[in-house]
This record gives structure tokens, sequence and C-alpha cells, in this order.
């Protein structure tokens, strides 16, 4: 019998300047009591072995917490403008930044911190913080270290994911169900010159993971396209959630978003990221474009 237990919370936990050791120990037993396992790096380590153990432990785990406190504390030797604690969120925000995953940053900013004084890099880098929070980086003001890693501990969930039936295909086409008959039309359009399509139309209040199955059936297509004429509000972020969860820049599937530029309405909405065209053009033209791209995407492949 398969095991049903979820797979274990692997955390970094971010080495604390002094003025928030205290509590960072205080939080570290309060995750290993809640069955997480923790790596985290010693601050008394030589200066590169720190470098590489922070790299190499952000590297195999699942999530990462950096607790705020009110001093910048310790600096690197061949940056002296980074702390040990910036270093440590940079590092941990560049793995949220290749998308590869779902990993997750934590920042805990304690009300204690909020309202004493702080030193003012200590200051600026917390404004940094507060302004570049990204998908998957979770800033909190919980005001203690139990509500904070019931936080964690909720918000890392692990479900199995669902094999979906796939089938191998040149092109797949996908649209929301308000811009069904258009998008059959182009299929029709499109049927004659290339085979095998593959389609799914997004039904509204379905409980089905469309994503998942994007990802999926995208992973034995060719060129995968959205397609919108009535539904931008929908295409957009649907895209952007496809492209993310596909691995983001690293991804093998090529994205084409593509929409009418009726109503003109849907002029100037794209998504623009690598391994993604965005298009806006005449409904009339739609399958010819598609066609085109997918003559480069062939091109590409064959060479």
């Amino acid at each position: 019998m398969e095991n049903q237990n979820p797979p274990q919370i692997r955390l970094f936990l971010a080495t604390p300047s002094d003025s928030t050791s205290m509590l960072t120990e205080e939080v570290k037993n309060t995750l290993l009591k809640a069955g997480m396992e923790i790596v985290q790096v010693s601050n008394d380590s030589d200066e590169l072995d720190f470098v590489e153990e922070v790299r190499s432990g952000i590297a195999q785990v699942n999530c990462s917490l950096h607790i705020l406190g009110n001093e910048y504390g310790r600096t690197l030797e061949f940056d002296e403008s980074v702390s040990y604690q910036k270093f440590q969120f940079q590092e941990a925000r560049k793995r949220i930044e290749e998308g590869r995953d779902e990993f997750k940053m934590f920042i805990w900013y304690p009300p204690d911190t909020l309202l004493s004084i702080k030193e003012d890099n200590q200051a600026q880098f917390i404004d940094e913080v507060r302004t570049s929070i990204l998908n998957n980086m979770i800033f909190t003001n919980a005001d203690s270290s139990i509500r904070l890693v019931n936080d964690i501990r909720s918000m890392m969930t692990f479900d199995e994911k669902v094999k979906f039936d796939i089938k191998e295909a040149e092109v797949f086409i996908v649209f929301n169900e308000l811009d069904e008959s258009e998008a059959d039309e182009i299929i029709d359009m499109l049927s004659d010159i290339i085979d095998p399509i593959e389609k799914l139309t997004i039904v509204q209040d379905s409980d089905m993971d469309y994503s998942e199955y994007c990802i999926q059936q995208g992973g034995v297509s060719k060129l995968v396209i959205i397609y919108f004429k009535n539904t931008a509000d929908w295409a957009l972020p649907f895209t952007q959630k496809v492209w993310k969860s596909a691995g983001g820049a690293s991804s093998d599937t090529s994205i084409v978003l593509i929409g009418t530029d009726d109503p003109e309405s849907n002029v100037g909405k794209k998504f623009n990221a690598p391994k993604v065209v965005s298009l806006i053009v005449a409904g009339e033209l739609i399958a010819l474009e598609i066609k085109v791209q997918y003559d480069k995407v062939l091109e590409a492949l064959s060479n």
C-alpha cells in the first residue's frame, strides 16, 4: 500500500542577526515540533563556505523563512553593502524568479520589530523586501511563532497531481467556453493542414485542474495555443499560470497567446515572457497566424 502521508516540509531557516537570534531559535523549535525538517547555515562559517552552504541549502528545500529584525548585522567581505540576512533573502528570491517549482518564501516581520527603532540600512532592506514581493513570497506580521508555523504548514500543501488522458499532438488549442463557436471555426480551418490537433474548452466553475492538464498535454504537443475573443480577462492570467507552472523561462513548451482585435478592448492585452508569443490580430487571420507560428516551431525543431 502506498504511503498516503504528504511529503515532509523541508524549510531553509535563514541565519539571523544578533537581534533576532533568540526569536529564531524559538521558531526553530516550533518548526521541529510541527514535524518540519530544518536546513540552516551557521553565522560563524567562513564566508566562502557560508555562501556555498546557503546556495546548497536553498536548493534542497521546498520553502524558506526569513525573520526581519531591527539590526542589519554582519556583512559580506566581498560586498559590504550586503548583510548575511540580505544575501540569504536574495538567493531564495532567485529560486522564485526561476519559476521551476512551487518553492515558497516566508518573510516574518514580527510586531515587536515593526514598532522598534531600526538601523538605517536595515530599514532600507526591509523597505526593499516589502516592495519586491512576488508570487510564492508571503510577507506576514503573525503575532507569535506558533501562529507563524501554523500558517506555514497550512500553505505548504502537496496534493498528488492527477494524471490526465493526453495524446500527442502537433497543436494544442485552449479556449474559454464563451469563445467556443469561434474557436471551433478556427480548428476546422486548421484541421486540413495540421494534424493532429487537440483542443480544450475551459468550462466556468469546473473543478478540473485545467492548468495541470495544459502542462501535461503541452508536454506532448509541439505548440500550445491559448485563444481568446471575449475572454481576455481569463486568458492573460491563465497563460501566465500555465507558463510559470510549466517552468517559466526554462520551459520546453512553446506557447502562443492569440486574441482578436475585435472587441477593441483586446488591443494591448498581451503577456510578454520567454517562450511565449503574444499576438492580437484580425479574427479572419487567426488560423493563418497559428499556421505561421506552427511553421516557426517546426523550423526551430529541425535546426
